[in-house]
């Protein structure tokens, strides 16, 4: 009798692990504005150097808000953030508070970090975030964050995700960790909050604790959610904008700094363009670069997954208002495997988009393709994500 309990109670529990770790669909309808162009162009520049996600999964997480539960509400605004952040050279962290498991003392973990910033990465560790349980010791997460920035160098931002429920958070120890927190990095760190849901209570504590990183800012999720509303955001958070000094008969004039010689007018400067001539309106990456953008390839696949047939569609775009223009789709993969096995897998990649631009109305004379495997990585193979950014497909146009 004792066995079968047993086997209920660990059937229960495994079942309780495959709904938690499941990751919410981030919502098909947001479409990122693209901040690389601004950033490329010389209109704003880089202003943190590293930045930490805080996310809440407590069990007042749990609690449903517009419709899904707030910590999906919240994860999902974390995600739109990672859509829409530029290509930047970051390193970045996600750490989450609660208690870890049902049976777990831990109440705050590291998911991703801290690490080069990837899209990838910080994706990955929002699917590894689980089930909401426990009070919410954001305090805790905090000192922990403290401890992670040690060995960190230049500006940080960090950046937390809650409802602030007061009735499972200690308002007071949250609020003399965030001062803590702030006395030992200075004016090198900023805090942000985003507080999921209308509680007024939690409002003000969340205002309170920006408001000791001196140079951050509050905001609810609701505010954030619309793609303008996340660029906005993004821009504020990450980015600051060009201006330069000039005397002008001995008075002293504020002008913004000009653009600098961009032939393509893609946003990247012409010194730093790898790839000129680009169509206009093509999402490009650093390099100037005709990217199909955050469509990235899992290990040894080169299905295209639903998720990522927006960006496609941007290029489908592209093709339209360039009705002469010609593109050849280059496949690319990671370094695993030999090098004829992941040639064929590139070719496939490549193949799979030039068959998704067909069905969307793109003349199959305008398209080719070819496999290049693993002989032009853009990121390290060593670790996970520079592997995974690395299989990926890329665009240039045929004149």
């Amino acid at each position: 009798m004792k066995i079968s309990y047993l086997k209920v109670i660990l059937v229960v529990a495994a079942g309780l692990l495959l709904i938690g770790c499941a990751t919410p669909k981030a919502t098909s309808t947001f479409q990122p504005v693209d901040l690389n162009p601004i950033v490329q162009g010389g209109d704003y520049i880089q202003k943190v150097d590293n930045f930490v996600v805080i996310l809440d999964k407590s069990g007042s997480m749990g609690e449903l808000y517009k419709g899904q539960k707030k910590l999906d509400y919240a994860k999902d605004m974390v995600s739109r953030m990672n859509r829409t952040m530029p290509d930047l050279m970051l390193t970045g962290s996600l750490r989450i508070f609660g208690r870890i498991a049902v049976w777990s003392n831990n109440f705050t973990e590291l998911m991703w970090g801290p690490a080069a910033y990837s899209t990838i990465g910080l994706d990955g560790g929002l699917s590894k975030v689980g089930f909401s349980v426990g009070d919410s010791p954001l305090n805790v997460a905090l000192d922990a964050t403290a401890k992670d920035l040690k060995s960190a160098k230049g500006n940080t931002a960090v950046i937390i995700f809650t409802d602030a429920n007061k009735e499972v958070m200690n308002y007071d120890s949250v609020r003399k960790a965030a001062a803590n927190l702030k006395n030992q990095y200075g004016n090198r760190l900023c805090i942000y909050t985003v507080q999921i849901g209308k509680n007024p209570e939690g409002k003000k504590l969340l205002q309170q604790v920006a408001q000791e990183g001196q140079c951050g800012f509050y905001t609810n999720a609701a505010q954030i959610a619309s793609s303008a509303g996340m660029a906005g955001f993004v821009e504020k958070v990450f980015l600051q904008k060009v201006e330069k000094v000039v005397v002008v008969e001995e008075k002293v004039v504020i002008v913004k700094a000009g653009p600098c010689p961009d032939g393509d007018g893609d946003g990247v400067c012409d010194k730093d363009d790898q790839c000129p001539n680009t169509p206009r309106g093509a999402k490009v990456d650093y390099r100037g670069c005709w990217v199909v953008g955050d469509v990235f390839f899992d290990f040894d696949k080169y299905n295209i997954k639903p998720r990522f047939y927006y960006e496609l569609d941007a290029v489908v775009k592209v093709l339209k208002n360039n009705p002469s223009l010609k593109i050849r789709i280059e496949g690319n993969t990671d370094n695993i495997g030999t090098a004829k096995y992941n040639m064929g897998l590139s070719n496939r990649r490549a193949k799979s988009v030039l068959e998704y631009l067909v069905k969307a109305g793109i003349n199959k004379n305008r398209l080719s393709t070819v496999g290049y495997g693993f002989s032009r990585p853009i990121a390290t193979n060593i670790t996970p994500e520079g592997r995974a950014l690395n299989r990926r497909v890329e665009l240039a146009p045929l004149f």
